[in-house]
């Protein structure tokens, strides 16, 4: 067995990669003072309880790759699906070994094989949350087809349910967004971060560390749904995506190439498919 990040077990399998993630395990929140001042003037003092940011710096085979700007929890499926959902690695094993430091500011990766890195000439935003990719492998972009899928309106309508109420940090802060995986056996893990990327990328990671075929599951994010969330759902090889929000026309048009079946605005009284209807 090997211990992860927010306290998740992985079971052990063949050529799993060796995972030594020494991140201390700290809040994702803390309260800090607060003055409100009303309209009439009012003054107010009071406690909020806001999000903890933090930056991890990645590195693949010695080169820098990205710098996250993310919640400190689960970091280790953070890594793992972010190299999944930029066509780094295709399953867990493709890892030989991962290092995260103390403080959950550093990860090293080492792959098993040469991965062909080149350089950007610039750093590429790829968050709202000020991440940045220094890295991109040869051939990134080509996605393969998915398989279609239709999940019964039924099932659509039971996860939307579950997801209406928000996550507990964001309960707390209002500051996050969610991403929900449903596991090919059904079972449902939820993920939370500062960008809905990084949540997204986190419940992909939970998906290759517990060995999980991607066409099996299904993600619900509660952001919007613009091409680069799209293309993540496409990279990873999940079939479908669904969103409390809304796509953008981009997204759509990948969802029609790729067959990505994309349903928005998903409450538990009606939702919306996009795509090839």
């Amino acid at each position: 067995m090997i211990a992860v990040s927010g306290g998740e077990i992985y079971k052990r399998r063949r050529n799993m990669p060796k995972i030594r993630n020494n991140a201390k395990e700290v809040n994702t929140s803390v309260s800090v003072p607060v003055r409100r001042i009303a309209a009439t003037g009012e003054v107010t003092e009071s406690e909020q309880i806001i999000v903890r940011e933090n930056v991890l710096e990645v590195s693949v085979n010695g080169l820098p790759a990205f710098r996250l700007t993310c919640t400190p929890d689960h970091l280790t499926e953070l890594v793992f699906g972010r190299l999944c959902t930029e066509q780094i690695i295709r399953e867990a094993e493709d890892v030989a070994e991962l290092f995260i430091c103390g403080e959950g500011n550093i990860a090293e990766v080492t792959l098993r094989e040469e991965a062909a890195f080149q350089p950007h000439t610039g750093a590429e935003p790829t968050c709202c949350t000020g991440n940045r990719q220094y890295v991109e492998t040869e051939g990134r972009g080509r996605y393969a087809v998915l398989p279609e899928v239709a999940p019964e309106a039924a099932e659509i309508f039971r996860l939307a349910e579950h997801f209406k109420n928000d996550g507990k940090l964001h309960r707390n802060t209002g500051g996050t967004h969610s991403c929900y995986i449903r596991l090919g056996d059904g079972k449902i893990e939820a993920f939370e971060d500062i960008g809905r990327h990084n949540a997204l990328d986190k419940a992909v990671g939970h998906m290759l560390l517990s060995g999980n075929t991607p066409a099996d599951c299904m993600l619900f994010t509660t952001g919007r749904v613009a091409a680069d969330m799209a293309e993540k759902a496409i990279a990873a090889g999940i079939p479908v995506l669904i969103s409390k929000a809304v796509p953008t026309d981009e997204a759509v048009r990948l969802a029609e190439e790729y067959h990505l079946t994309l349903i928005c605005r998903a409450w538990p009284d009606s939702f919306e498919l996009y795509g090839r209807i």
